[in-house]
């Protein structure tokens, strides 16, 4: 028995710190997580729209839709980053003549579907969003 209490006690101390590194951190003002936008942005949009947000990911050649180089929304918007847009695009739920590709994923429904549909889980997945935003509006070029 106490071989098998050392055992567990090794292998969490193993894990902590990757379980550490997956919870995200929590945002001292608001009690909500703050999500990296980088990493949500790897882990959800590369795929797609390229590693550097180029509209050159591993799957573009089975788009039937040429994806626009997310890096330059600012300057096709007379230099100023269109967040509300950029926002309505990722969260998905509300319909837009130009959303994009049919195929692109409402991430708002996935995210919801990893954390619930009660009102904390509401406020993680606008964390969310709002940290891909973020994250496509520091990558902007002129």
């Amino acid at each position: 028995m106490q071989n098998r209490n050392r055992l567990s006690l090794r292998l969490l101390a193993t894990l902590m710190p990757t379980l550490v590194l997956m919870s995200p951190a929590v945002n001292a003002e608001s009690d909500q997580p703050a999500y990296d936008g980088t990493d949500l942005y790897l882990n959800n949009c590369a795929n797609c729209h390229g590693v550097y947000g180029e509209g050159d990911g591993i799957v573009t050649p089975t788009l039937s839709t040429v994806l626009l180089d997310l890096r330059y929304l600012s300057a096709r918007n007379d230099g100023t980053f269109p967040r509300d847009f950029v926002t309505d695009i990722i969260d998905g739920r509300a319909t837009r003549a130009t959303h994009g590709p049919e195929g692109m994923p409402v991430w708002a429904a996935e995210f919801s579907r990893q954390e619930g549909f009660d009102e904390q889980a509401e406020a993680r997945v606008t964390a969310k969003i709002d940290a891909l935003v973020n994250f496509l509006e520091q990558i902007q070029r002129q």
